[in-house]
C-alpha cells in the first residue's frame, strides 16, 4: 500500500496546491522561475541551488536570522537568496559570519526616526558581499548581470557617462549585514545637499551608490517592486572629472521604472526629486554598541559635539570611546569572574 510519505510532495493535495503557489508568488517567484526549475526535467543547476534553499540543506541558521526573516519577509535577502537568484558560493566562515544579524527585533519593531512607520515596513536587509564568485560586485558589475534585454535593467546600459568613476567601477560593499531605507527620507527633496545629510539621526547614514543600487535591485528581484520610481536618492559619493562629468556632482541613484534604474549625477541645486538615501549605520547595529552605552555616547556627543555628528571626527571619537567601553566593561566581567571562582 502507497502511503503519502512514500509519495512525497505529490501527495499535496488539489486545495493545498493553491495556497502554495500563492505564497511563491507573494515571495517573487514567477512563471518563468517555475519553467526555470522543469528544464532538463529538473535536473538543473538552478533547480538544484531553489530546493537547496528551500529546505536550507548545507545552511547553518542562527536565532538572529530566524527572527529577522520572520519580522522582514519579503524584505530581507541573505545567503540563500544569493545562491539561488545568482548562484553565488560562500566559504563556511561567510556563512557562519551571515548568521550574526546585528540588529535586534526590537529595532525592527521600532518606530523609524527618518519616516514614522515601522523600520520592518519602510526598510530593506541584506548581505552584502563584496565579490560574486571572484568577481568584485561593482555597479560595473550589476550592469553585465542584468542587460537591456530584461528585468530589472540600468538605463544607462551602453557607454554610461559614470565610465572612470571609481564609485561605479571599483566600489564594493562590504561583506556584512545592510539595513537601508527603501525610499528617500520624506521631506529631504528641495535641499542642498549639506542640509539633506543633516536630517539624518545618528543612526543613519548617506547610503553610498553601490548599496543604493544593490538594495534597488534586490527589492525588485524580492518583490517586484522599485524604490523610488519618480524621485533620485542623493549618495555618498562626489564625481571626478572626465570627459563625460565635471568634478564634485553628488551621485544619486533612482527613477527605477520598465525603462531601467538610473545612475546618475546631481549638481548640488536643490529640486523637488532629488532626496536623499539613507542607511542604518553600522556603529550602531545592537551587536557592535550595546544599547546603554549607545545611550550615553550619543548624550555625550549631543552635548559636547552637536556640528560633528556627520563628519569623521565625529566617528572618531565615538570609535575612541567605544574601544574604551569595551576595555572597562570586559575587563570588570573578567573580574568579577574570577573574583566568583
Amino acid at each position: 500500500m502507497t502511503t503519502n510519505s512514500d509519495r512525497g510532495i505529490f501527495a499535496l493535495s488539489v486545495s493545498e496546491l493553491g495556497p502554495t503557489l500563492q505564497a511563491l508568488q507573494k515571495h517573487g517567484v514567477t512563471l518563468a522561475h517555475l519553467a526555470m526549475l522543469r528544464t532538463d526535467n529538473g535536473d538543473n543547476d538552478y533547480a538544484k541551488r531553489f530546493a537547496r534553499a528551500l529546505t536550507r540543506d548545507g545552511f547553518q541558521t542562527s536565532t538572529d536570522t530566524r527572527i529577522a526573516r520572520l519580522i522582514l519577509g519579503a524584505s530581507f535577502f541573505d545567503v540563500p537568496d544569493w545562491v539561488v537568484l545568482y548562484g553565488a558560493r560562500f566559504s563556511r566562515k561567510e556563512v557562519r559570519e551571515a548568521l550574526k544579524f546585528p540588529w535586534h527585533e526590537d529595532v525592527l519593531m521600532s518606530t523609524c526616526l527618518l519616516c514614522g512607520k515601522t523600520v520592518k515596513d519602510c526598510h530593506f536587509a541584506f548581505w552584502g558581499i563584496e565579490k560574486l564568485n571572484d568577481s568584485p560586485l561593482t555597479v560595473v558589475k550589476w550592469n553585465e548581470l542584468h542587460p537591456p534585454t530584461g528585468q530589472p535593467k540600468f538605463y544607462f546600459s551602453t557607454d554610461p557617462w559614470h565610465a572612470g568613476q571609481p564609485h561605479t567601477d571599483v566600489a564594493t560593499m562590504q561583506l556584512r549585514w545592510y539595513l537601508i531605507h527603501k525610499d528617500i527620507v520624506p521631506d529631504s527633496t528641495r535641499k542642498n545637499p549639506g542640509d539633506q545629510v543633516k536630517m539624518l539621526p545618528p543612526e543613519y547614514e548617506a547610503s553610498t551608490t553601490i548599496a543604493e543600487v544593490m538594495k534597488d535591485i534586490l527589492v525588485f528581484r524580492k518583490t517586484g517592486e522599485r524604490p523610488n520610481p519618480k524621485r533620485w536618492a542623493a549618495c555618498a559619493e562626489r564625481t571626478i572629472k572626465t570627459n563625460k562629468v565635471s568634478a564634485g556632482n553628488i551621485s544619486c541613484v533612482g527613477y527605477f521604472n520598465e525603462n531601467g534604474l538610473v545612475v546618475n549625477d546631481w549638481d548640488g541645486n536643490p529640486y523637488g526629486n532629488i532626496g536623499v538615501g539613507a542607511s542604518r549605520n553600522f556603529l550602531f547595529s545592537a551587536r557592535n554598541t550595546p544599547p546603554l552605552r549607545r545611550v550615553f555616547l550619543l548624550a555625550v556627543l549631543d552635548r559636547f559635539y552637536p556640528a560633528a555628528q556627520h563628519s569623521a571626527y565625529f566617528i572618531h571619537i565615538l570609535f575612541q570611546a567605544d574601544v574604551f567601553f569595551n576595555v572597562q566593561y570586559f575587563g570588570v566581567l573578567a573580574k568579577s569572574e574570577k573574583d566568583a571562582q
